[in-house]
């Protein structure tokens, strides 16, 4: 007899938008509150337990002879954390009767021997895909084994004497994220299983190939027809949308519902073929809703269908078309989301509260998800993205993290030539590019160079922005040098290379990420500050990624820097610019202002 848990974060906005698209689990539910639990805490290598999960609501009773407990876990955090599972007794005082725990490097477990804990461990390294975890403890009665990645790492005899104990056993499972702020246990711990027999080496290897078979294909609950990504809003215009998601299995079909009032008057049908990347093996599909009104809210909903005619929903989702020229907007600028969906989405519930029209992503919305890495996207990004994007349109720019475009392409449909692609909206025009091949196209003569000249060239917009990944001009403290010990460049020189044009053709703004700070700069032309007709570039790569810092020295061109997770947001009033920067926590940190912009 066995049991499973599955856990997986419950990312939702506050209010009306509080939808989850599609099914899930059930997660298992505490009995009690959290003040409720009369257990003492147990403290993990020295740390208080961050969240507590007790008397688990299920019909089951714990193993009290031989058992195997394993869990799958994912750490793709550079902060030492932590989570345990343990087997208890009901009353305050009660011993633990076992304990499997994860903490840093070390994978541990321990077993009451009436007066104490016999413990065993071992260092482990980040395992499969550099960040999965299977860690399997097993007891036959007398020996405990723990595995790792299906490899035995320990092998101990212990005896115990269970003759004097009575009472149930409930389990209770902790999180120790003290170094994460907002990380849940959701986000370490993805299954947990309890067999009421030692597990045999093979089959520990064979349930930890399933394990990775369903995170290869960017499943994300087992055995249910669901989301793995979105539904998701790119590239809006004034005229149109376009619609993302993907599923767990090919769907047969999906109907989108659509319209400016409940209920929906508009429908449209996507069959497979028409948008999904079959030879690819994934159920991403895209599609454009077109000949809608500017500057108009509309209603969607999704309804996927697979070939068991299960049905899947999307819930009643929002979006609006871009405004008319001369009209005010609100976009908000996040970049490096990278591994962390409980930062993505603490920032996504705080950039829902500015409603704005629309959201820049500065590329790295993973950490590395390239071809291998697909969980990056699955598992991470949309996890916490999808409840903003699926109601406020994003337009992304590719990031060393997904530099070879594999599934950034097949995730965005964007205008060709889809790796950078300029767009209008309202008085503001944006140029996208792809600083992964700045080596060679920001160059003078280079593809991109060449580009943006000509669109620079034919632009009669009032307000200009570049959006790309690498930094231009930065203070970080080691990226371009390491400047507590030897001069930095303070910035990227091939970078730099296509910076001319931005000043040639009056460029307001250049918004970068990839350094995981904050820092705005005063207004630069031809390497000097030059408030008439300088560029002001923005970075903003606080959205998910490692923090990192600054040189020792002030830079030359800095106006404000700031270390932490943010955001900010640009609201553009015809020849009035406001920028506001804002913390983790939704308090303002900077604030510009701009008047009288190139076009006037």
């Amino acid at each position: 007899m066995e049991k499973e848990w599955v856990f997986h974060p419950d990312y939702r906005l506050f209010g009306n938008a509080a939808n989850y698209p599609g099914p899930r689990v059930e997660m298992p539910v505490s009995e009690l509150g959290p003040a409720d639990i009369s257990t003492p805490p147990i403290q993990l290598k020295g740390q208080n337990p961050t969240e507590r999960l007790s008397h688990f609501k299920e019909d089951w009773s714990l193993p009290k002879g031989p058992f195997s407990v394993e869990m799958w876990l994912v750490n793709h955090v550079n902060q030492p954390i932590g989570v345990a599972v343990s087997a208890r007794g009901e009353s305050t005082n009660a011993p633990i009767d076992w304990l499997l725990g994860y903490y840093g490097n070390e994978f541990l477990f321990g077993m009451d021997q009436g007066a104490q804990l016999k413990w065993c461990s071992a260092k482990v390294n980040r395992g499969w895909k550099r960040y999965w975890m299977h860690l399997v403890a097993t007891y036959d009665g007398t020996e405990v084994k723990l595995y790792f990645n299906g490899n035995l790492k320990v092998m101990e005899t212990i005896g115990r004497d269970r003759s004097g104990r009575s009472g149930e056993l409930h389990l209770e499972t902790c999180a120790y994220l003290a170094n994460e702020p907002y990380m849940e246990l959701a986000n370490i711990l993805k299954r947990l299983r309890i067999t009421d027999r030692a597990l045999s080496p093979g089959e520990i290897e064979n349930r930890l190939k399933a394990y990775q078979e369903e995170v290869s294909k960017g499943i994300l609950f087992p055995n249910l027809f669901h989301f793995t990504a979105g539904p998701y809003l790119h590239y809006a215009t004034d005229t149109s949308i376009n619609i993302g998601w993907e599923t767990s299995e090919r769907p047969i079909k999906t109907i989108v519902r659509y319209g400016e009032e409940l209920p929906l008057s508009e429908s449209k049908t996507i069959l497979p073929k028409s948008g999904m990347e079959v030879a690819h093996n994934d159920c991403i599909q895209t599609t454009r809703l077109g000949k809608l009104k500017p500057s108009t809210p509309y209603f969607y909903v999704l309804e996927v269908i697979n070939s068991a005619n299960d049905t899947i929903k999307s819930g009643v989702l929002t979006f609006a078309t871009a405004p008319a020229e001369a009209q005010p907007f609100t976009f908000a600028v996040i970049g490096d989301t990278e591994a962390r969906p409980h930062i993505n989405f603490r920032v996504a519930q705080l950039v829902w509260d500015e409603r704005p029209n629309f959201v820049i992503n500065l590329g790295d919305l993973t950490d590395g998800g390239k071809e291998p890495h697909k969980f990056e996207w699955t598992h991470e990004y949309f996890t916490g993205i999808t409840p903003l994007a699926s109601r406020i349109p994003f337009f992304p720019v590719a990031g060393n993290g997904e530099s070879d475009l594999y599934w950034y392409n097949r995730y965005h449909q964007l205008p060709d030539p889809e790796a950078y692609y300029t767009f209008q909206y309202g008085d503001a025009q944006f140029f996208m590019l792809n600083s992964n091949e700045r080596k060679e196209g920001f160059a003078e003569g280079g593809e991109q160079y060449v580009w943006l000249e000509e669109q620079l060239q034919k632009s009669d917009a009032r307000w200009k922005f570049v959006c790309h990944h690498h930094a231009p001009y930065s203070s970080d403290e080691n990226d371009y040098g390491d400047s507590w010990k030897e001069k930095s460049n303070l910035g990227d020189l091939k970078a730099r290379a296509i910076v001319p044009l931005y000043e040639k053709y009056g460029v307001d703004i250049v918004f970068f990420g990839h350094l995981h700070t904050y820092q705005r700069t005063l207004p630069i032309f031809k390497d000097m500050i030059d408030r008439k007709n300088g560029v002001i570039y923005l970075q903003g790569g606080g959205a998910g990624g490692n923090l990192e810092d600054f040189t020792p020295n002030r830079s030359w061109f800095s106006a404000k820097t700031y270390r932490g997770h943010h955001y900010f947001t640009i609201s553009l009033l015809q020849d009035e610019l406001e920028m506001r920067m804002y913390d983790s926590e939704g308090r303002m940190k900077d604030v510009m202002k701009l008047k009288g912009a190139s076009g006037n």
